[in-house]
């Protein structure tokens, strides 16, 4: 049996061959890919099947029920059942690895014995594969209380995929948590996967994340609701969990508030446009948005106003254009 499972919960098609070629680029194969069709169209099965003559280790199955537009993470837990390896990479079906990932994880797997989470530093690519940024590298070593208070400050990209995972510490915490869109899950798994461990870079190999308009972190603001009722939970979990426990000692109640208030501007910023009706769901998340009351009403009134003028100043364009 191989060490390493790589996970492939699929539904859309578009880039699933580039995925796929970036599997069977590796230079090292001591891996089995495990796609989970969440009753996608039937191109994801022909793929796969020219993929796996092609000589790619590919365990294929279908499910039909499309449970992933229910609960994203329900369906990444379900696909992660189909494997049984110790550990597991949760790909995704529109993103690309470096030739060297996989031999990057089994050489970090034959010197460290005790880690619970690895991760790889990331790019991000079009949907013609062409770069468009280079995300700042992660540090060496992190613990999950770390990791995710940087993520509160905005100090931190993070995607699912440039994870990979103890297949131990997935079960000891239930899977991944079902947030809304999966929105924040991945953030609250990579710390509670972690817990008595570190989080560790790879030095070798990135993940080339796509930002192609057609995944739910970019996807036109989609799923706004989804996303504000995901960020409430996961704040309240920080509360709850992580700052009560932080071992620093060098971090007040008051470092983890201001760092809170930052994450929820930064996260109103990207959710833009929206609408008045969600002005009073986004209050109530947070202590920190009612403590801070008219103030940023007038705020989240002014970003929808430039929202609004910059919609307008397109339709005008586009006018303009057609003529």
């Amino acid at each position: 049996m191989h060490v390493l499972a790589i996970v492939i919960p699929a539904y859309k098609p578009d880039f699933f061959r580039a995925a796929l070629a970036s599997l069977a680029a590796q230079t090292d194969r001591r891996f089995r890919v495990y796609v989970g069709d969440d009753a996608g169209p039937p191109e994801i099965e022909r793929i796969c099947a020219s993929f796996s003559a092609s000589g790619v280790d590919i365990v294929y199955r279908r499910f039909d029920e499309n449970l992933g537009g229910r609960s994203l993470t329900a369906h990444w837990n379900r696909c992660i059942a189909l494997s049984e390896e110790p550990w597991v990479w949760l790909f995704s079906d529109d993103d690309e690895m470096a030739p060297d990932c996989v031999a990057s994880i089994h050489e970090e797997l034959s010197r460290n014995r005790d880690a619970n989470v690895l991760r790889f530093n990331t790019d991000v690519i079009d949907g013609r594969g062409k770069t468009l940024s280079v995300n700042a590298a992660h540090p060496e070593v992190e613990s999950g209380v770390d990791f995710l208070f940087a993520r509160l400050r905005g100090e931190r990209n993070s995607y699912v995929v440039e994870y990979v995972f103890r297949r131990e510490a997935f079960e000891r915490e239930g899977g991944f948590p079902d947030y809304p869109v999966a929105w924040c899950s991945d953030d609250v798994a990579w710390y509670s996967f972690s817990r008595g461990g570190e989080i560790r870079t790879l030095t070798n190999g990135k993940v080339r994340w796509r930002a192609s308009g057609l995944n739910i972190t970019d996807a036109n603001r989609r799923h706004q609701r989804e996303k504000l009722d995901a960020g409430s939970r996961f704040l309240r979990f920080v509360r709850d969990d992580v700052a009560p426990r932080d071992p620093s000692g060098s971090r007040s109640p008051d470092d983890w508030c201001r760092a809170e208030e930052r994450w929820w501007v930064d996260q109103i910023r990207y959710l833009m446009p929206l609408g008045p009706a969600l002005w009073p769901r986004v209050l109530r998340a947070s202590r920190v948005w009612w403590r801070s009351g008219v103030g940023r009403v007038a705020m989240l009134a002014g970003w929808n106003m430039i929202a609004a003028l910059r919609a307008l100043r397109g339709i005008v364009r586009r006018l303009l254009r057609s003529r």
